[in-house]
């Protein structure tokens, strides 16, 4: 018979317990807090060129990979590949810039990001999960830095910097058209011009930018919500997917005809985990 004086409320931290028989391989976290995330351990930090968080597996896999959250690390969680990859031994990461709108100040940003966890023997090749603006951040990136690049997961993902200065004309919701007005403003001084026309053909667009993503084959697969009025997608992915295709590149269109811009992610993510660990490169866990 049950024991009914069994207190329940400390099994409230039991996910912290797959962490006790860890192999622990001496990996050096940056030091700062270490919270709770949807029971694994994230270590918060600090440095002089910004903050973000390492998400720790209870069992790292051999060569350490890692996904990477470029943009809205809090968005949508379990319904992305984050959980699962972490259950398979893959560290997750974010760092924030974006407040640098993925210039040139946030590539460096990440550049020393990414240094920083190859000092902690990170793998050469990151998992990108770009949903919305984080499709442009991670497409920025990508296309600066292929070769850091394992497989990205887009979700209704913005791919032309010109995207808020688009959807200004003809707008009647006056309180929307203020505030892409003001989007479409910061977007100007991020990458110093003045006319939408200049962001549209801006060289580090990703509908202008895409030629070395398709030259190193980066495996790509992009959900595309039909019903998007806030990242319109016949003037972005459907854009942006044939470009690279054209160029030879690689990439995969999930289409979600009767979906908006959220939610993102799948009920079940296990295709979205399923399409990063098939293309993972040398992974063997």
């Amino acid at each position: 018979m049950a024991n009914n004086s069994m207190s329940y409320a400390a099994l409230t931290n039991a996910g912290k317990e797959k962490y006790l028989f860890s192999n622990r391989n001496q990996i050096d976290y940056p030091a700062g807090e270490t919270v709770e995330w949807y029971g694994y351990r994230r270590h918060n930090f600090e440095t002089e060129f910004g903050k973000g968080f390492i998400v720790e597996p209870p069992h790292p896999a051999p060569g350490l990979p890692w996904s990477w959250c470029l943009q809205w690390a809090e968005a949508f969680v379990p319904r992305t590949p984050a959980l699962q990859l972490l259950e398979r031994g893959f560290h997750h990461v974010h760092f924030d810039v974006f407040a640098t709108y993925m210039n040139s100040e946030g590539v460096k940003k990440l550049e020393k990001f990414y240094d920083m966890l190859q000092k902690m023997h990170f793998h050469k090749k990151a998992a990108l999960i770009g949903m919305s603006y984080g499709g442009l951040f991670s497409l920025r990136w990508a296309a600066e830095h292929p070769e850091t690049v394992g497989a990205i997961y887009l979700d209704a993902p913005v791919c032309s910097l010109s995207f808020s200065a688009e959807r200004i004309a003809g707008n009647n919701n006056a309180s929307l058209k203020e505030f892409l007005q003001s989007e479409t403003a910061k977007h100007y001084k991020a990458y110093n011009v003045n006319t939408p026309e200049e962001l549209k053909n801006h060289p580090k667009s990703p509908l202008n930018n895409y030629q070395p993503i398709a030259d190193a084959r980066i495996p790509i697969l992009a959900i595309r919500s039909g019903q998007d009025q806030s990242v319109i997608p016949e003037t972005n992915i459907d854009i942006f997917a044939e470009r690279l295709t054209q160029a030879g590149g690689n990439i995969q269109v999930i289409r979600r005809d009767l979906y908006g811009h959220h939610p993102h992610g799948l009920d079940d993510p296990t295709p979205l985990t399923g399409f990063i660990l098939d293309h993972y490169p040398e992974l063997k866990i």
